[in-house]
């Protein structure tokens, strides 16, 4: 059994806290109980007291105000006690009448006339803690005297001592079973997290389907299995997305290489080729390389967003002045396929953000417009000003997409060429990373991009950005 176990660590805890508990209340008890005996002691004596000038006093009457010595020790033998003593004082301390039983012999007459003669009546207990004394005044006739009472403390002091001794002897074994009982129920209690941990060990790449039971879902232990379950689903997606990342990537990228490869292969083979044939192979080539560095370069945009290492520059920037300067680099895109490019909005809404990533995006969304859009058709791109934040729309006149696809687009390497209808052999070129690549611009500048509408007369893409406190808004 280890010490750094939580069960052995969670009874020693127990035990070291249950013992000061333990001891406190020993404590509390011992001097309670101490407190008590001595009150009751003081009782008594404080009864015997009053009884015996009581009767002092009487016998006093009868003797028309003097009390004889032999009547005082008379009075005194009726109150004999082998366990206290009584001595009738003068008022000036001397002794005049005593109990003859050896506890009077024992007691201190020096402290007695010392409090008679300072008058200090009341309570005390003698400096060697033999004898607890009251010492009470009393008038008779003309005189007055001092009635002095001792009660041994031996008595008080072996019970005490029996306390004591019980206390040291149950105190331990009270404390020996406390801790095997929490060591027994912080087994029962840790046993399922001994299980779940058994079970996690179990859980790897290969079979993270696989979930921790759940035995009480209330309880502390049934929120941490829920939340490791949570934790394995999120791990199961994660591992999904990445098999399924590295499946498409590598398709993508064996499309290009392998036209690279069969156009070194033709090229190579032949012989006779005219210099028409070889450049025709030199731009076959060349667009697959073309196709091959934008997939590489995607992919590895893609790669640095997630593990968080691209840095925004975020700087004002004119809004309208970003669309334009893409819309011009897009323009031969564009006439190549028959495309005309339009764009709207004059007024200067001034956005904080990286220029690069702001032109790639709107460069993605106008090359997936460009791609989908019917020939002599228009894509339209509008800026405007929407309460706090800027809107950027762009309008295509493509087939559309489906309903149920509309949010796959913005998954990585997913292209609806089918369910779009007819696509241009343009279309065939993406490889399904530019609107994602797109969304995660806009979210990184703290915006959103949504396909708000999209039918057969077209697409409706909305890309939304904070505007800059102090410009222009409608």
């Amino acid at each position: 059994m280890s010490v750094h176990s939580i069960r052995v660590r969670l009874t020693a805890w127990y035990a070291a806290v249950l013992a000061v508990a333990l001891a406190v209340a020993a404590a509390i008890t011992y001097a309670a109980v101490r407190q008590q005996i001595q009150r009751s002691v003081d009782t008594s004596l404080a009864s015997t007291a009053r009884t015996l000038a009581a009767a002092a006093v009487d016998e006093a009457a009868e003797s028309k105000g003097v009390l004889p010595v032999r009547a005082a020790n008379e009075l005194l033998m009726e109150f004999r006690d082998n366990d206290r003593a009584v001595i009738l004082l003068t008022g000036d301390g001397r002794e005049l009448a005593a109990q003859v039983p050896p506890l009077t012999r024992a007691l201190d007459r020096a402290l007695l006339r010392r409090r008679v003669a300072s008058r200090a009546f009341g309570f005390v207990t003698t400096p060697d803690r033999a004898f607890r004394v009251l010492l009470s005044p009393v008038r008779l006739g003309r005189e007055s005297y001092a009635i002095a009472l001792a009660q041994s403390r031996a008595p008080q002091e072996e019970t005490l001592e029996d306390l004591r001794e019980a206390m040291l002897v149950t105190a331990p074994l009270a404390l020996l079973a406390a801790a095997l009982g929490g060591y027994l129920l912080a087994r029962k209690s840790l046993s399922p997290v001994v299980r779940m941990s058994a079970k996690a060990r179990a859980i790897s790449a290969t079979n993270l389907s696989e979930r921790i039971e759940v035995a009480d879902p209330r309880d502390e232990l049934g929120e941490l299995a829920a939340t490791l379950n949570d934790l394995l689903a999120r791990l199961d997606q994660a591992f999904a997305a990445q098999r399924r990342f590295m499946a498409d990537a590598s398709h993508e990228l064996r499309s290009p290489v392998a036209i690279l490869q069969g156009e070194l292969d033709v090229t190579l083979s032949r012989g006779d080729r005219n210099a028409e044939e070889y450049r025709e192979s030199l731009e076959v080539m060349r667009r697959s390389v073309g196709r091959l560095t934008r997939i590489v370069r995607d992919l590895f945009l893609l790669a640095r967003s997630d593990a968080g290492e691209i840095p925004l520059r975020r700087e004002p920037l004119d809004a309208g002045e970003v669309i334009a300067q893409t819309v011009r680099a897009y323009r031969t895109v564009a006439a190549e396929q028959k495309v005309a490019l339009a764009a709207e909005g004059g007024e200067e809404l001034v956005v904080l953000g990286d220029e690069d990533l702001l032109q790639r995006m709107i460069g993605n969304l106008l090359e997936n417009a460009i791609r989908y859009a019917p020939a002599n058709s228009e894509v339209r791109i509008r800026c405007s000003a929407a309460g706090g934040n800027v809107r950027i729309e762009v309008r295509d006149c493509g087939p559309g997409v489906p309903a149920h696809l509309r949010e796959q687009i913005f998954e990585r390497f997913f292209r609806v060429d089918a369910a779009r209808g007819a696509v241009p052999a343009a279309a065939g070129s993406g490889a399904g990373l530019g609107l994602p690549i797109a969304r995660w611009i806009a979210e990184a500048h703290g915006g959103a991009l949504r396909l708000e509408s999209s039918g057969p007369n077209g697409s409706v893409f909305a890309v939304i950005l904070p505007l800059q406190s102090g410009s222009s808004n409608v």
